[in-house]
């Protein structure tokens, strides 16, 4: 069993030597929402190594929040149990706010675009599945957006290019990214693509025939028209299991992964074994590291037990024999993952969120500067899981205790009172 690979993997880049030519250490304080500088002092060093600049901070203090503010209920929540289909949502893979305050959902089950109004009421779907003009396959649009000239673009990871919609709907040209192999993550500044795996290069077993594998993952710089213009290497990527006595594999609870975005006018690609951000100019040049203090720590087999209870507890008994069954005897990863999303906002921060470990609740995002210097923590809902964080909203998704979808944009107060 096969399945797309997030915008995940595994690096060890670290140099060799270390040249550092200047130093700089700094104590600054955490923006309290109004810029005050009355916040817990928080710590960061800045120096620059072989023209590298790289920043290393310490790990804010538990109560280091910043004074931005998530309401108490979504302003627009889409998705229902029954009633008109175009509200029953299935798979949703992504969702944009439009400048025009349009919501846009790619609706992987079905195929489609979906367009809603800033209010929530449906204005129009485009695609399907199919092999048509503006067609999809199923699991499909992975992603969509803005594209330049008041133009939609939506990523297709099966067939590993881009698709370009006018306006109005109609369908415009279409890029395949790098032969087949990418699938479209992101739009730089400049025009160029970030660019993650489309289908998987393959698995590779670990020392001794681990039961632990690692799909390979690898990101680039794509020119619009889908042309590589630089690599920014491959990756050992998504941890998977594979149990001895069954030729299926699944992706590991615990499994570490690689995680990417854009951020201002770098591209970023961070393995969260540890933590370490590696963000790349629009050449591919590595030109900044961001590192924040961080304990590995050992998962248990307590904590895989709480999982599966938290993940299937509400399936039938024979169900859950069955998928006992898949996950009996599953191999514990060395280290929980450092953390796992990337998002950057308008405004120039890079969101990290905190992993969360089955026994926490709460969604916690670390908070890093445009240049790189840590700022505190912020909170998001903790059944959210966030496609876009804009200067006053957040756009993601959650599922109900009934299985129902639903996209939901929250406000958030970056000067609350």
């Amino acid at each position: 069993m096969v399945a797309a690979p997030g915008p995940n993997g595994n690096e060890d880049l670290m140099r060799a030597l270390r040249i550092v030519l200047t130093g700089m250490f700094a104590l600054f304080s955490a923006a309290c929402g109004t810029g005050s500088d009355t916040g817990p002092q928080l710590r960061s060093e800045v120096r620059d190594s072989a023209g590298v600049t790289i920043v290393e901070n310490a790990r804010p203090a538990t109560g280091s929040r910043l004074g931005w503010r998530v309401g108490e209920a979504p302003a627009v929540s889409i998705g229902a149990l029954t009633g008109d289909e175009v509200y029953q949502l299935y798979a949703v893979e992504d969702a944009a706010r439009l400048a025009n305050g349009r919501i846009a959902i790619a609706n992987g089950g079905t195929g489609e675009i979906r367009f809603f109004s800033a209010s929530g009421g449906h204005l129009t779907s485009w695609g399907g599945i199919g092999e048509g003009p503006g067609e999809f396959a199923q699991w499909d649009p992975e992603a969509v957006g803005e594209w330049p000239g008041d133009s939609i673009v939506a990523s297709e990871w099966w067939r590993g290019r881009i698709a370009v919609f006018n306006a109005d709907g109609t369908p415009g040209r279409t890029a395949t990214l790098g032969e087949g192999r990418f699938s479209f993550l992101g739009r730089m500044p400049g025009g160029g693509i970030l660019a993650k795996p489309a289908l998987p290069a393959g698995l590779r077993f670990g020392a001794d025939g681990s039961t632990l594998r690692r799909l390979e993952a690898e990101f680039a710089l794509v020119t619009p028209t889908g042309d590589i213009h630089a690599s920014l290497g491959t990756r050992p990527g998504e941890e998977w299991y594979f149990s001895p006595d069954s030729p299926s594999g699944r992706p590991h609870p615990f499994g570490r992964s690689v995680l990417a975005t854009v951020w201002g006018d770098l591209a970023v690609v961070a393995a969260n074994d540890t933590y370490e951000i590696r963000a790349y100019d629009s050449d591919g040049i590595l030109t900044r590291i961001v590192r924040r203090d961080h304990e590995l720590r050992v998962p248990t087999q307590a904590e895989l037990d709480a999982w599966f209870t938290g993940a299937y507890g509400q399936r039938s008994e024979e169900e859950q024999e069955r998928l006992h069954a898949l996950f009996e005897g599953m191999t514990l990863v060395e280290f929980f993952p450092a953390f796992s999303a990337l998002h950057s906002d308008p405004m120039g921060y890079l969101w990290v969120q905190e992993y969360r470990p089955p026994e926490q609740d709460e969604n916690i995002w670390t908070v890093f500067a445009a240049d790189g210097r840590v700022q505190g923590f912020a909170d998001t809902p903790p059944d959210l899981e966030l496609f876009e964080i804009g200067a006053d909203y957040i756009l993601g998704t959650t599922t109900d205790e009934l299985g129902v979808e639903r996209v939901q944009l929250w406000p958030l107060d970056r000067n609350p009172r």
